[in-house]
């Protein structure tokens, strides 16, 4: 493996990659990158050059490779298809994923019932299809990262593993890089991005304690303003407050319902939300109902 593992960094460097004082081995979180002189900064770049649309990718006899019509340089074809071979996809992670789906599809009907009602997964749409074209798009849908508003796998930085109390992968013109982190002795890590625990679950694949908690979607009515406010129930990534108004019924993208960084946060969305729409003096108990709701949920699924 140690030999794999130098040939790959050569070959990435060689066509513009950077890969500094990195190497590949078994952590705490499975296998992840660790410096190999914890004296010396390390780093990982992926450019734009060596990242593949996750579109542009199928099987060939199981193995993942570009399709032959997208215009990529025989050199990024070369190392995508060594890279999948010995470090992503043909070295466990097609197993890893066929496993965590069969997994899925075990879930008794009632739990399966509970996911689909509260739009959480739906297990039985997830699965449609050819099986292996399911693990495929399962794959990649974990590893992709959002670039120029794209689906783009990038090889060796998608290696670097999750963590919640690590800095976000960094986002540049050209391409995607690692956090800047001083000289470390433990494993590089980043955050993919904020997530609730159940979300991350069904998106990665792995469960992990968040720090923050969004609400799962809700519809409620108040009667007396004669209004329905319904919630989408997706994650959300900035401070951005998205509020969409149609006749007596108002939307929103999603709604942060706890936070152990900042305990204030979820209260004070939640009041800018409801100044926002028009100042309707909606009850104040309206925020504890939605908690309720999410806790009696949660308990249900966790019952099953």
């Amino acid at each position: 493996m140690a030999k794999k593992w130098h040939n790959l960094i050569a070959e990435f460097r060689k066509i513009g990659g950077i890969a500094d004082n990195v190497c590949q081995k078994e952590g705490a979180n499975g296998r992840g990158i660790f410096p190999v002189d914890s004296q010396k900064k390390s780093k990982i770049y992926t450019p734009y050059t060596l990242m593949v649309n996750k579109d542009d990718i199928y099987l060939d006899d199981n193995n993942l490779r570009i399709m032959e019509d997208k215009k990529y340089s025989q050199d990024v074809k070369s190392f995508f298809s060594y890279y999948q071979d010995n470090f992503s996809w043909g070295e466990g992670g097609r197993e890893a994923t066929e496993f965590f789906e069969k997994g899925l599809s075990l879930f008794n009907p009632e739990l399966k019932r509970l996911l689909k009602q509260h739009s959480i997964v739906d297990i039985k749409k997830r699965h449609e299809g050819k099986w292996n074209d399911v693990i495929l798009n399962q794959f990649l849908n974990a590893r992709a990262f959002k670039f120029r508003k794209c689906s783009m796998i990038c090889p060796v930085l998608e290696l670097v593993n999750h963590e919640v109390i690590s800095l976000p992968f960094i986002v540049r013109q050209g391409g995607i890089s690692t956090p800047n982190y001083p000289p470390l002795n433990t494993e590089v890590t980043h955050n993919y991005s904020p997530k609730s625990s159940l979300s991350r679950f069904f998106t990665y694949g792995f469960f992990c304690k968040e720090t923050i908690v969004f609400s799962i979607p809700f519809n409620i009515n108040i009667k007396e303003k004669g209004i329905n406010i319904f919630c989408k129930g997706n994650d959300i990534t900035d401070d951005s407050i998205k509020i969409e108004r149609s006749g007596n019924k108002i939307s929103i993208e999603g709604l942060p319902i706890a936070d152990t960084n900042n305990q204030q946060l979820p209260v004070n969305y939640f009041n800018e939300l409801i100044k926002r729409i028009d100042d309707i003096n909606i009850r104040t108990d309206l925020f504890l109902r939605i908690i309720e709701l999410n806790i009696s949920t949660r308990k249900n699924i966790l019952k099953q």
